[in-house]
């Protein structure tokens, strides 16, 4: 058939985008305003779930830890039945006896994954007297599997506790170094010990196996203090994250009676700093001593958010500085929660202080019955975009994992920063963004709507569909020398649909009413 003159309304627009955010990560993604948000959920039936990421670049799949030993794939939506690594029979979990804080905790993709195929994953080993930085490779048979024989213990980690463990595991942005979060092992002085790895942040150099000190850690040489420490004073660093834009650091120190407390470092740090526990808890003085070392501790960095254990908060869980591609808006901010209360919260970090605090509890519970109870860590995948953990029950298979995203009303299908849809002919199959895929919004239909001219008046429906294309676009021309505008919108199993977005002239398009044909 012939072409015909068209305006197309669901084009793209030229974005600016964060400067480590690749541009081919947002690539077909539409941008949305981040006011308000909510929760949908990606992922259920989980065992004790603890931590999701992604490797780097890799846009279809979130690798989800399960406590017991377990790390999964939700690969395009759908959790795979088998595990990508299994090694319940190598860790002292909940599920094995052991204590509740005990497990597969860490996991972290090299920054070269995609080359080398290797990841790390910190873990308890069965007596429960170690815990162990371990590096696997994925199989070279099948990407979904890890290789169990590649194993190799990288460091050893004597804990003798089953509490206290850290086990979050992160590459800086900027230098490539691991960093290892090492509990207290539930003996606060451990903290002010430069002999003991306990109550530290570690960095190390795993390009090569055994590992290397890199030689600007700041505790290099013969100061008595092990070489391997960044950073000490820390009682239960649960999880701590890297700004993937500056390489600033967040650390969720888990309190012991009366604080909780997030610290701060810029990336630029160079490291060395102390945190101060157990003689200080948040920036408050103990009544505890480590030898000769009293509060207040000399060069003590204090937190830089704290709050205390009313309303039912007990342990922070951090946290992740969004960096995503679907709110430029919200780039910069960071999420925290706590664990008993179920409080998510959110700042941003200017000029070294906190600003924008919110409470978003409220705003970011799910919808349809689902609750947010036990929140036991956030995540990234490779585009930047923060998912909540939910452990559920401790001893069910009720663990969940939700997606923050934008309210269904506030997104566009293919609106700015999404690619651009120019169909050429009508034998051509018409393509816009999958938002089922890309939001993880439960998409039910696809509608098109159609206008005479350039789209100033009322679009009509003219095609439904379940999927995001139209198989050979429409058939209709417009009259000689017209042309016509068109606008793709996105429908839930409820019937809310996703906004048409404004007209050259800043006015919202009009549909109408009339049902979509047959």
């Amino acid at each position: 058939m012939s072409s015909r003159a068209r305006w197309i309304f669901v084009a793209s627009w030229l974005t600016a985008i964060s400067p480590l955010i690749a541009s081919q990560d947002c690539v077909g993604i539409s941008e949305a305003s981040s006011t308000p948000l909510t929760t949908v959920r990606v992922a259920s039936g989980l065992t004790r779930p603890l931590f999701v990421s992604s490797p780097p670049g890799d846009l279809d799949r979130l690798f989800i830890v399960e406590q017991d030993g377990r790390i999964r794939i939700l690969r395009s939506g759908t959790l795979l039945p088998d595990a990508f690594l299994d090694i319940a029979n190598l860790t002292r979990s909940p599920g094995s006896g052991g204590g509740r804080e005990e497990g597969l905790l860490g996991l972290a993709f090299h920054p070269d994954y995609a080359t080398n195929g290797w990841f790390f994953v910190f873990h308890t080993d069965l007596t429960g007297d170690n815990n162990l930085v371990v590096r696997y490779s994925r199989s070279m048979i099948d990407p979904d599997l890890a290789d169990p024989a590649s194993r190799q213990v990288v460091l050893v980690l004597p804990h003798p506790a089953w509490d206290h463990n850290g086990g979050m595991l992160a590459f800086a942005p900027d230098d490539g170094y691991l960093y290892i979060a090492v509990g207290d092992a539930a003996q606060g002085c451990n903290a002010q010990d430069g002999t003991s790895y306990l109550g530290k942040l570690l960095r190390i150099d795993v390009d090569s196996l055994p590992y290397s000190i890199p030689p600007d850690n700041p505790f290099v040489g013969a100061d008595g203090n092990n070489d391997e420490i960044w950073a000490m004073g820390l009682r239960n660093p649960w999880r701590f994250a890297f700004d993937s834009s500056t390489s600033d650091l967040y650390v969720a120190d888990v309190g012991r009676e009366d604080w909780e407390e997030i610290d701060y470092r810029l990336g630029s740090d160079p490291g060395g700093g102390n945190y101060g526990w157990p003689i200080h808890e948040g920036d408050h003085c103990t009544g505890f001593t480590c030898g000769s070392v009293t509060c207040p501790v000399s060069a003590h960095i204090p937190p830089v958010l704290e709050y205390g254990h009313s309303g039912g908060a007990c342990a922070v869980t951090g946290g992740y500085v969004y960096r995503g591609c679907r709110m430029p808006e919200l780039r910069g901010s960071f999420f925290y929660a706590d664990y008993c209360s179920a409080l998510i919260g959110s700042f941003r970090i200017v000029g070294g202080g906190v600003t924008e605090l919110s409470d978003r509890t409220a705003e970011l519970a799910p919808d349809g019955g689902l609750v947010l109870s036990q929140i036991t860590s956030f995540g990234e995948d490779a585009r930047g975009e923060i998912h909540v953990v939910d452990r559920g029950s401790f001893t069910s298979e009720g663990g969940e994992v939700y997606k923050i995203v934008p309210i269904l009303p506030n997104l566009q299908v293919s609106g700015p920063g999404a690619e651009a849809f120019v169909p050429r002919g009508s034998d051509e199959d018409w393509v816009w963004e999958d938002l089922r895929a890309t939001s993880s919004h439960p998409i039910s239909a696809y509608r098109v709507y159609r206008s005479q001219g350039n789209g100033s008046g009322p679009l009509a429906c003219v095609h439904e569909t379940p999927t995001p294309s139209w198989v050979g676009g429409d058939a209709t021309d417009p009259a000689p020398g017209g042309l016509f505008s068109y606008v793709v919108i996105a429908v839930n199993p409820s019937g809310e649909a996703t906004g048409a977005g404004v007209g050259s002239g800043g006015t919202a398009r009009l549909l109408t009413a009339d049902p979509c044909p047959p």
